[in-house]
Formats: structure tokens, C-alpha cells, sequence
């Protein structure tokens, strides 16, 4: 099954992208609970997608909450949204200690 929300990159106001300075925070506007962070752009992503997969693995077992449209997305000026998506069969369940 694929999975994909989009997921919000908030730069902080000081943000200096040729330096990596300060940081990004990541939020899912449709997973409250799903959240990281990250020096740069690239590493954002990365860091969003391993932190949607561990935010929607039990939520496959219920119901996963329906995805926002980008048109819906409230973005501040210091935001960027990039839908990020995973498919379940891909993950490697033999990494996560409490399913083995």
C-alpha cells in the first residue's frame, strides 16, 4: 500500500541556506503527532519520510486520516509543502524492536 501526505518545511526566520544555518522544523498538517527537524532542504526530506513511516505504522492496522489537498494548505511565507510517500511493503519490520 502507498502512503503519502504532505509534509510542511518551516524555515526558521534566520535560515541560511548556503551555510546550513539554524534550522527547518517538519510537520504533517494531517498527523499532529508526526514532527521532526533538519539542518538543510535535502536532509528535510529524508527526515519527513522516516518520520511519516514511523508515525503511520500502527495507524495502517486503524484508520489513516484523510490527506489535505495542497489548495487547502495554509502556508506561511517561510513554508514549503512536498508530498511525501513510502509504500508499506517496502518497509524492513525487522527494524523496529517492538515487532519482533
Amino acid at each position: 500500500m502507498r502512503i503519502g501526505y504532505y509534509a510542511i518545511l518551516n524555515y526558521d526566520d534566520e535560515y541560511d541556506k548556503k551555510e546550513q544555518k539554524y534550522g527547518i522544523s517538519i510537520y504533517f498538517h494531517d498527523i499532529p503527532e508526526c514532527i521532526s527537524c533538519a539542518r538543510s532542504e535535502e536532509e528535510g526530506i529524508k527526515m519527513a519520510e522516516e518520520v511519516l513511516k514511523l508515525c503511520t505504522i500502527d495507524m495502517q492496522v486503524y484508520k489513516l486520516p484523510k490527506v489535505t489537498a495542497l489548495d487547502d494548505l495554509q502556508l506561511k511565507d517561510n513554508e514549503k509543502a512536498y508530498f511525501i510517500t513510502y509504500n508499506t511493503e517496502d518497509l524492513d519490520m525487522s527494524k523496529f524492536a517492538f515487532y519482533n
